[in-house]
């Protein structure tokens, strides 16, 4: 604590001195697509070596930039504050006189703290601009990122300039119940974690598709227009509570087979009658060329006469497909009937009723005299 005392006495000296003696911040040279911009190192009162770093990344990525270049400063937003008197989170006038003090009328400023989670950090980025509304983003990325130059922290530096350079942005707050925990994602890709039932999103202006899925709950999903610079409330209070899943009910197994065992029965058992009949028309024309043939003569004799034959041998067939077939399709209308109708899966569709007690015939004793009484149900 002394030696955290001692920096801060060593910073506002240092800030009351370069008040007094006043020097023009040196920028690199602006060209007509380049924003000149300075950035104070970030203040922070739990994470100072994230606020280092993360105040160091952002100044290497301006650097590196075509669309920006870096008002050289090494001034810090406690120092100024603290010489200008003002607020630790200054008001629209001392962000004015900051820049009038560092020469510059852009300059980025912010706070690096701990949360909103175990093992993260949040950078909040205000954008100062001469004469245009402050403009103020947050950044949440993990505590280990201590190093300017490490990869990870330069592409959040990165993504973090990107969106400053589309400044005009809008803030979205999701609500929802206290207990909803999920997460929210924004036009079908960028996902945002939702923890207490509020998600804080920051969109460019325009029209966006905002879908909420909650934890063991279904989706919500909802178009909201951002407007620069204003904040848009997307309610999902009322969303439906999870629904229960549907008990689905087994395949009817058996009275697939059934059916099918019972219309395949009834199949051959027309054919069994269709081919008695032509057994029996067939029985009809052998009789009939029977009697041309001569006394003594065989009906199969070539010499005399084949159709008796050819006759006998197709009704001999027809009785065959007959029986063959009667017999089958009486197996396969059983089987279909009990498959249908008695089994324990059919049965058991069917409303059971309570089992009727027993009718009893019971003993009794007493002065009147014995006798039998008989209970049950009749």
């Amino acid at each position: 604590m002394r030696a955290r005392r001692f920096a801060m006495l060593v910073s506002v000296v240092v800030a009351v001195l370069a008040i007094v003696v006043p020097r023009r911040a040196a920028a690199d040279q602006s060209g007509g697509h380049t924003v000149a911009v300075a950035v104070l190192a970030f203040d922070s009162e739990d994470a100072e070596d994230q606020a280092d770093a993360f105040t160091g990344a952002l100044r290497s990525r301006i650097r590196a930039s075509q669309g920006w270049s870096l008002v050289e400063t090494s001034q810090s937003l406690g120092m100024l504050t603290a010489a200008l008197k003002c607020p630790a989170r200054p008001t629209p006038e001392c962000q004015q006189r900051i820049g009038d003090q560092i020469k510059a009328e852009r300059y980025i400023w912010g706070y690096v703290a701990k949360g909103p989670q175990a093992g993260q950090v949040s950078a909040e980025v205000h954008l100062y601009q001469k004469g245009k509304p402050d403009t103020v983003i947050r950044e949440s990325y993990a505590d280990n990122l201590k190093d300017q130059n490490d990869d990870t922290l330069r592409k959040i530096a990165q993504h973090v300039l990107d969106r400053l350079g589309g400044n005009a942005v809008g803030v979205v707050v999701v609500r929802g119940p206290s207990d909803m925990n999920g997460e929210v994602i924004v036009d079908g890709d960028k996902k945002i974690a939702m923890a207490g039932g509020t998600a804080r999103l920051e969109l460019a202006p325009g029209s966006h598709s905002v879908e909420v899925v909650p934890v063991n709950a279904p989706a919500t999903k909802r178009n909201v227009l951002v407007t620069a610079g204003k904040e848009s409330v997307v309610d999902v209070a009322g969303a439906a509570p999870a629904q229960s899943p549907e008990t689905s009910s087994p395949f009817p197994t058996k009275k697939v087979f059934g059916g099918v065992a019972l219309g395949g029965g009834v199949i051959l058992g027309a054919l069994a009658v269709q081919q008695f009949l032509f057994w029996n028309e067939l029985q009809d024309r052998g009789d009939e060329y029977a009697k041309t043939v001569p006394e003594g003569k065989s009906p199969c004799d070539p010499n005399t006469s084949e159709h008796f034959c050819n006759t006998d041998k197709r009704a001999r067939t027809a009785s065959a497909i007959a029986i063959g077939s009667a017999t089958v399709g009486a197996i396969a209308i059983g089987a279909g009937v009990y498959l249908l109708f008695l089994s324990s899966d059919a049965t058991s569709e069917k409303p059971t009723t309570a089992a009727k007690p027993k009718t009893r015939f019971v003993p009794t004793f007493g002065t009147q005299g014995g006798g039998f009484a008989v209970t049950g149900t009749f």
